[in-house]
């Protein structure tokens, strides 16, 4: 998966709907030209921005990427196992080979609280403190992740977890030369907020 396959993606799907660049910039609270970049595949978009995105056009993220890889729409929900998902269909998310990628684990229901994903972090990636509603569960895979919650300052393994309210500003580094991979479990709302979207600092 590319930035340019994903913004032909997002060019296309606005395209169906009949809406200009500025129309979907407007529904999604994202600047204009911020937006032609993405299109163009000229600039990387964080997973929240593009949650945003695919909220204006009417889709889940799931769906966003089901279609992208085949270009078929998403199936109803009663034509798929709600219960399992095997490994061949978790979609991985790589939108910049400096940022966060991610393996959504989670299906898709009517009423579901939560997404759960495997987050890999680079080696020395800094995801500046934000805060965000709902709660934020971690459990460190592998490599060295420093963790900040608030003023507290955490250097966690292996083996160790973490569960706050995610309303308290926190953020994430890999230390050392490895990346740090991380089971996340967030509620869906962590979405609407995270980066900042609301301030364009994309």
């Amino acid at each position: 998966m590319t930035m340019e396959s994903v913004g032909q993606r997002i060019r296309d799907l606005r395209a169906e709907r009949g809406w200009t660049l500025k129309e979907l910039a407007s529904k999604c609270e994202l600047s204009t030209s911020f937006l032609s970049q993405v299109e163009r595949g000229l600039s990387s978009v964080s997973i929240t921005s593009l949650h945003v995105i695919c909220q204006a056009l009417g889709m889940t993220l799931g769906e966003f990427f089901r279609q992208l890889g085949d270009g078929a729409a998403s199936p109803e929900p009663d034509e798929q196992a709600l219960e399992v998902m095997k490994a061949t269909d978790q979609r991985a998310v790589n939108l910049s080979e400096a940022s966060i990628k991610y393996r959504f684990l989670s299906r898709e229901f009517p009423g579901r609280q939560f997404e759960i994903m495997l987050g890999e972090i680079p080696s020395g990636y800094f995801y500046p403190p934000f805060p965000h509603e709902g709660e934020e569960f971690g459990y460190v895979l592998e490599g060295q992740l420093r963790l900040t919650i608030g003023d507290e300052v955490y250097t966690l393994g292996p083996g160790d977890s973490y569960h706050f309210a995610a309303s308290t500003p926190h953020g994430y580094q890999a230390e050392g030369d490895a990346a740090v991979r991380i089971l996340w479990v967030q509620t869906l709302k962590y979405f609407q907020t995270r980066d900042g979207i609301k301030t364009h600092s994309e």
